[in-house]
C-alpha cells in the first residue's frame, strides 16, 4: 500500500484530510435542490456506519470510547420515541432531522476519535478542518456579494417596510452561507480560530500563522455582523497571547492591528465605516438591551419548561416555547440539548467538554481543549445544535479520553526542546560510530 513520508498509509491519510473538510465544510450534495439534505457531512456519516458496522462484523477490537458513545446513544434513543409520542401529525422538519443526526453522528465522532489518537492521521484530519473552514468561508462571501434585496421573499419584505420601517435597500444584509442563519454560520465558521490555535499549541503550524485568525475573525464579522462567536474567538486569542513570551506577543499583537488596518485599506469596509454598520453592532446600546431582554425571555421560558419536562420533550418543546416567546429558538445551546433530551443527557456531554476546557491551565493545550472552550463559549448565545458540524464536534469531544490522547500526542516544539538524556545519547553515537 501507498504510504505518506511518515509511514501512514495513503489513502488513510486522505481519508483523514477529507473527514476534517467534510465536518468543517457541511455542504450541500451536488445536484440536489432540496437545502435539507443531503450534506457531505451525511454521506461522511453514512461511510462512518459501514465503517463501525464492518468492525462489529469482524469482531476488531474496538476503542474504548465506544462505551461512551453507547452511554449517549442510549441517552438520546428516547427523543425518538417521543418524537412518535408527542408530535402525532405536527412535525417540525429541522429538529426532526436534529434527532436523526445526532444519532448517527456519534458514528462519524467514533471514527474521528479514532483518526486523531492516531499521530499519523491527527494532523491531517486537523489540517482538513482548517481547509473546511475557508471553503465555508467562500460561500458566505459569495452569499454576501451575490446578494440582491430584490430576491427577498414577500413576506420578509413586508416585515422589513411595515415593522422596520425600512426599504428594500436600507438595511444591512448578515451572509449566512450555507447554514441558514448568520448567527450560526459565525459560529461555524470561527471553530478555525481555536482549532488554529490548537495546532500551533500541537507544534505543527508556526506561530506567525496566528495572524490568519485575525483575518478569520475580521472576514466573518464583516459579512455576518454576529457578536458572541466573535467575542470568543477574541477571548480564546487574547489568552493564547497573554501566555506567550513578552517578544511574542509584541510581535502578535502588531501583526493583528496590521491585518485590521490593511482590511481597512482595502475599501470593502471602508464603504460601510462611516455609516457606522460595523460599529452600531457594538455601540447601539439601546438595540443590545432589546436583544438581551428578548434572549433572557426566551432563555428563562425554556429554562421553566425544562425543569418541568427533566428527561426532555424532543421537539415538542418548540410549540409551546414559539408560543409564549414568538420564536422556537432558545438562544441557548444548554438550554436546548436538556429540552430535547433531557438534564441527564444534557450533563453526559457537557461534563466531558468542560473537563477538556480546563486542560487550558496546563502546559499541555491540544486542540480539544481550545474547541472545548469555545462551544462552552458559544453555547450561551445560541441554538447551535441545529447544525450539524456542530453535533459532530460536540459529540466527539464528548467521548474524547484526553488522558489516553496525551500519552500519544507530544507538541512538536517539546520533543525539540527536551534535550536527549546522556544515556541515550551515548547510544547514539555508538550506534554511528564505524564497526571494529
Amino acid at each position: 500500500m501507498l504510504r505518506s513520508n511518515d509511514g501512514t498509509p495513503s489513502l488513510n491519510a486522505w481519508g483523514a484530510l477529507l473527514a476534517g473538510i467534510f465536518v468543517a465544510f457541511p455542504s450541500l450534495m451536488p445536484g440536489v435542490a432540496d437545502g435539507s439534505v443531503p450534506r457531505t457531512t451525511d454521506l461522511l456519516t453514512l461511510f462512518c456506519v459501514a465503517l463501525l458496522g464492518w468492525a462489529v462484523l469482524t469482531s476488531a477490537k474496538l476503542n474504548a470510547a465506544i462505551n461512551k458513545a453507547v452511554l449517549i446513544w442510549v441517552l438520546t434513543l428516547p427523543w425518538i420515541f417521543m418524537e412518535i409520542y408527542a408530535l402525532s401529525g405536527a412535525p417540525d422538519p429541522p429538529v426532526q432531522r436534529l434527532l436523526i443526526r445526532w444519532i448517527l453522528s456519534g458514528f462519524t465522532a467514533y471514527v474521528i476519535l479514532v483518526i486523531t489518537e492516531n499521530p499519523g492521521l491527527r494532523a491531517r484530519f486537523m489540517y482538513g478542518l482548517l481547509i473546511g473552514v475557508v471553503c465555508s468561508s467562500v460561500t458566505l462571501a459569495y452569499d454576501f456579494f451575490t446578494f440582491s434585496p430584490e430576491d427577498m421573499p414577500i413576506d420578509q419584505l413586508v416585515t422589513l417596510a411595515i415593522y422596520d420601517g425600512k426599504n428594500i435597500h436600507d438595511f444591512v444584509y448578515r451572509a449566512a452561507g450555507i447554514f441558514g442563519h448568520p448567527n450560526g454560520a459565525a459560529g461555524c465558521v470561527l471553530i478555525g480560530v481555536p482549532i488554529l490555535i490548537g495546532v500551533i499549541q500541537e507544534g505543527r503550524l508556526p506561530r506567525w500563522t496566528m495572524v490568519f485568525a485575525f483575518l478569520l475573525m475580521g472576514i466573518v464579522f464583516y459579512l455576518t455582523k454576529s457578536r458572541g462567536p466573535l467575542a470568543m474567538s477574541g477571548a480564546l486569542v487574547g489568552y493564547w497571547i497573554w501566555s506567550q513570551a513578552a517578544g511574542y506577543r509584541l510581535h502578535i499583537v502588531l501583526a493583528g492591528i496590521v491585518v485590521g488596518l490593511g482590511l481597512l485599506a482595502t475599501g470593502g469596509l471602508g464603504m460601510t465605516w462611516g455609516d457606522r454598520v460595523l460599529m452600531e453592532r457594538f455601540f447601539d446600546f439601546e438595540g443590545i438591551f432589546v436583544n438581551a431582554s428578548d434572549r433572557w425571555w426566551t432563555i428563562a421560558t425554556s429554562l421553566e419548561l425544562m425543569m418541568q419536562n427533566p428527561l426532555g420533550m424532543g421537539s415538542a418543546y418548540v410549540e409551546p416555547l414559539e408560543i409564549a416567546t414568538g420564536t422556537s429558538a432558545t438562544h441557548n445551546a444548554y438550554l436546548e440539548l436538556a429540552l430535547m433530551g433531557g438534564i441527564p443527557l444534557m450533563v453526559v456531554v457537557i461534563f466531558p467538554l468542560v473537563r477538556a476546557a480546563a486542560r487550558l491551565v496546563d502546559p499541555w493545550q491540544p486542540v480539544e481543549a481550545w474547541l472545548a472552550a469555545y462551544l462552552l463559549g458559544i453555547f450561551a448565545f445560541e441554538s447551535y445544535f441545529l447544525q450539524v458540524n456542530i453535533q459532530v464536534l460536540t459529540f466527539w469531544l464528548a467521548i474524547c479520553p484526553l488522558r489516553s490522547l496525551r500519552r500519544q500526542v507530544v507538541s512538536r516544539t517539546e520533543l525539540l526542546a527536551r534535550p536527549l538524556p546522556r544515556r541515550e545519547l551515548t547510544a547514539a553515537s555508538t550506534s554511528r560510530s564505524p564497526m571494529r
